[in-house]
This record gives structure tokens, C-alpha cells and sequence, in this order.
């Protein structure tokens, strides 16, 4: 798996600029850019018209309050850990707010990330070993969700995301209150779809550091996102994007600000 094996590494690096666009990211393909960026958070619903935000955590987005409400069990342990931010810092602590933003805005890119990372084209038993781990900066943008760099990102086994987790003092908080329901979740996902839809994880781990740190005491913060997979979905991704360095791919489209869209033929599979 790439990253496995590696030590992670929260210390300082420079991100190299690229003068290259992604070559995936459809620039000037009117189809590419009208694609949506995100679908209704409720897992195989892929609505992307009059998505709401969470009332609580501000952090999935659905179609219709009967998605709401079906979606509960699946979104309950990341909704109480990201309210549970808002509420040990009085209100949304800012570095929050941009995370929530940029997770929104790179959904689909993040999507790519890890169905290419784990290679799950080829090897859909990874989905087990492990998950997608983004170490974030702040970068100055006008647009709200694009507010973050990243410093360095990998896919690492279940046992490395723990290690990472320990060293920033996250892991009790995940252990505890995320995980359990998480892999509740993930077990009806898996019995639901005879075991073609599971779920990925994604840690992004944002320190005000670097360059462009933003005046003020503000602190590290954690945003845990479960992104969901179909193998069907999975197979349409053409190989032209599937190819590459993806991880090099999911820096260029960030800091390019230039997400990767959820293409027509994923939301009419």
C-alpha cells in the first residue's frame, strides 16, 4: 500500500509549486465544468440539487430531509465529534470553518485520492488495510474553501493512522466516540450491498504552521470524513485519471484550486 511502512511526519515542508494544470481536472470541457462537485451526503444517493447543511455540525449536505433522516446512523459519529469542536471552543473555532469548507469544495477530489491511493480498481480488498491521512497548512485564498495547502498526505494501514493519532493526541477521542459507530456503519454498508460498498477513511489533520499561519492562538484540529465507495462507481473512473501519481494529483488540484468534479456518468450510474 503506498505509505505503508513509512514514518509520518508532522514537521514543516515546502510544497513545491507545479506550473502544470492537473491533467485531469477538464479545463475547458464544459461537461467537466458543469459537473457537481458534491452529492447528497446520504450514501448511494447521488441528488446534487438543493443540498442542505447539517444544522448541528454544518459538515454533510443532503437533498431532502428523508435523506436526513435515513442518513442518521451513518453521519451520528462524525456530526457529534465536529459539533463537539464547535462547542469546546463556544461557536465554530476558524480553522474549523475553513476545514469544513475545503472538504466540501475537494469531496470529489478526495473521492479520487483514495479509489486511486488503495488501488481499488484492481484490489478492492484494500479497502480493509487502511486509509487516506492529510497533514494541512493555511494558505491566504478568497474563496473560503480553499483556505488550506497541503504539507504532506499518504495512505497508511490502520495501525499507522493510529500511531499518527496518538502523536497529536487524537486517538482516545477516535477510539472512543468515532470508531465504534463508524464500524457499526460500515458493517450495515458492507451486509446492505453484499459487500460491493464499504466506506474509506480520511483523516485531515490542520495546524495553523508555515508561511501564511494566521495571526492568533488558534488550535490543531481534526476533521474525519467517511467517504463512501461503490465498486460500480468505482469502475466507471476511466483510466486515464486512474493512472499517475495520484497523490501529486491531489496536491495540483489543491493548490491549484481546481477540484476534481464528479463526472455525469457517476451521477447517472
Amino acid at each position: 500500500m503506498p505509505g505503508s511502512g513509512k514514518k509520518s511526519s508532522t514537521r514543516k515542508e515546502t510544497l513545491s509549486i507545479s506550473t502544470r494544470r492537473d491533467r485531469t481536472d477538464g479545463t475547458g470541457d464544459k461537461a467537466y465544468e458543469d459537473a457537481p462537485v458534491r452529492f447528497c451526503s446520504r450514501d448511494q444517493c447521488f441528488n446534487y440539487h438543493n443540498l442542505k447543511q447539517c444544522g448541528r455540525c454544518m459538515t454533510a449536505a443532503y437533498c431532502s430531509v428523508e435523506c436526513q433522516q435515513k442518513s442518521w446512523k451513518q453521519h451520528k459519529p462524525v456530526c457529534q465529534y465536529n459539533s463537539g469542536q464547535f462547542e469546546l471552543a463556544d461557536g465554530e473555532p476558524l480553522l474549523q470553518r475553513n476545514l469544513r469548507h475545503w472538504v466540501a469544495r475537494f469531496d470529489a477530489t478526495l473521492l479520487s485520492a483514495c479509489i486511486r491511493g488503495l488501488n481499488l480498481k484492481f484490489e478492492w480488498e484494500r479497502i480493509n488495510h487502511g486509509g487516506l491521512v492529510i497533514f494541512l497548512e493555511p494558505r491566504p485564498h478568497p474563496n473560503v474553501g480553499s483556505r488550506w495547502s497541503i504539507r504532506n498526505a499518504g495512505m497508511f494501514r490502520n495501525e499507522g493512522i493510529m500511531n499518527i493519532l496518538e502523536k497529536v493526541g487524537m486517538a482516545e477521542q477516535y477510539r472512543d466516540q468515532v470508531l465504534p459507530l463508524h464500524n457499526v456503519e460500515r458493517e450495515r454498508l458492507r451486509k446492505s450491498s453484499g459487500g460491493r460498498s464499504d466506506y474509506v477513511s480520511v483523516f485531515m489533520l490542520a495546524d495553523n504552521i508555515g508561511p501564511n499561519a494566521l495571526e492568533g492562538d488558534h488550535t490543531f484540529t481534526m476533521r474525519f470524513k467517511p467517504v463512501d465507495m461503490h465498486q460500480s462507481m468505482v469502475a466507471l473512473l476511466p483510466m486515464d485519471q486512474y493512472a499517475g501519481d495520484w497523490c501529486q494529483d491531489l496536491k495540483d488540484q489543491v493548490h491549484n484550486d481546481h477540484p476534481l468534479k464528479h463526472s455525469p456518468a457517476h451521477v447517472m450510474s
